[in-house]
């Protein structure tokens, strides 16, 4: 888990999302851990967006579309925050379960 300043916080995901493989995910959450933005490539070209805390959405989405998304829900869900908790989780089937069958990815930093 890595925290990450809310200025750079879109353009993680954008550097991330052209790297990532079918099963990888990328959790941002809160400081406090209670709401956030989760993100899961599902196949070559389409990502499973899960948006938690003040609106509760789950789309699937096209890569584009996902980063018009990303920024709406930046700015929904990080309203007052400074930092943020990233988190990389690898060989994720379904997004529902992601939080208690999927362990995270060890920290790079």
């Amino acid at each position: 888990m890595a925290k990450v300043h809310i200025s750079q916080l879109f353009h993680t995901f954008q550097r991330a999302l052209p790297v990532m493989v079918a099963g990888e995910a990328i959790e941002a959450r809160t400081f406090k851990k209670d709401r956030g933005i989760v993100v899961l490539k599902q196949d070559v070209d389409h990502f499973v967006f899960n948006q938690f805390g003040f609106d509760n959405k789950t789309l699937t989405l096209d890569s584009t579309s996902l980063l018009k998304q990303l920024k709406k829900s930046i700015a929904k869900e990080f309203p007052r925050s400074n930092m943020a908790w990233i988190v990389h989780f690898d060989g994720v089937a379904s997004i529902e379960a992601l939080g208690s069958d999927y362990h995270s990815q060890p920290s790079l930093f």
